[in-house]
């Protein structure tokens, strides 16, 4: 017997939200496969004696930083699109999505550029935790301009993310996976992760998107903090 449910106040915004994306933006995906050995020692080096449980960084703090390094740098991922100009934000406000039962909420850290590894991980820290406790504020969830999302632990291994409105990308994180790789002659095993780029490609063009996403690869495998 069919089962009908009515749609809840934000599932009924999501798919708002989600059908204007869809219509909105002509995307493009990019996937990169990058080696998460230096990110993976560089956690252990961030995280060591780390006391303060509210300033514990993770995969997620690390890639928010890695990206708004990589935004600076390449402005055009810091923009919006509308009434035929393009409109470059003048800070990098990154969004982490959480999944929540009844849907899906993005609150976004302001100026993540300007703010070192450690306060990125508190201030993000803090907005998953209200999210998940009904405490988000209109405030934490308007004015992003890139978002992230992580799919990773979930076992996911490639999917490609609708892009958050007015937002011109986002980038998908999946599963880290030990795998054979050939250095030098030689077969070694590397902690491989897929990371997926989806862009609006009335502002993103091809290459430009290329070169972003090559700096954020190699910003993961050498970035110190």
């Amino acid at each position: 017997m069919e089962k009908k449910i009515k749609a809840s106040g934000m599932r009924k915004i999501i798919a708002d939200n989600m059908s204007r994306s869809w219509l909105t933006s002509p995307r493009v995906a990019y996937t990169l496969s990058v080696d998460m050995t230096h990110a993976l020692a560089l956690l252990g080096r961030l995280n060591e004696c780390m006391e303060d449980k509210s300033k514990k960084v993770t995969l997620n703090h690390l890639l928010m930083k890695v990206c708004a390094q990589a935004i600076s740098e390449y402005e055009l991922f810091n923009s919006s699109y509308e009434d035929d100009e393009i409109t470059i934000h003048d800070q990098v406000n990154i969004g982490l999505a959480v999944a929540l039962d009844e849907g899906l909420i993005v609150p976004n850290i302001k100026d993540v550029a300007g703010k070192d590894i450690y306060t990125v991980a508190a201030e993000t820290n803090d907005a998953v935790f209200r999210t998940r406790n009904s405490q988000i504020t209109m405030d934490d969830i308007t004015g992003g301009t890139f978002t992230i999302t992580n799919l990773g632990m979930m076992g996911i291994e490639s999917f490609s993310p609708v892009i958050n409105q007015p937002e011109v990308a986002i980038l998908g994180v999946t599963k880290m996976k030990d795998t054979p790789v050939v250095e030098e002659g030689e077969i070694k095993i590397r902690p491989l992760m897929n990371l997926n780029l989806v862009a609006d490609h009335r502002v993103i063009d091809g290459a430009y998107a290329a070169k972003f996403f090559r700096r954020v690869k190699e910003l993961m495998e050498t970035m110190e903090f």
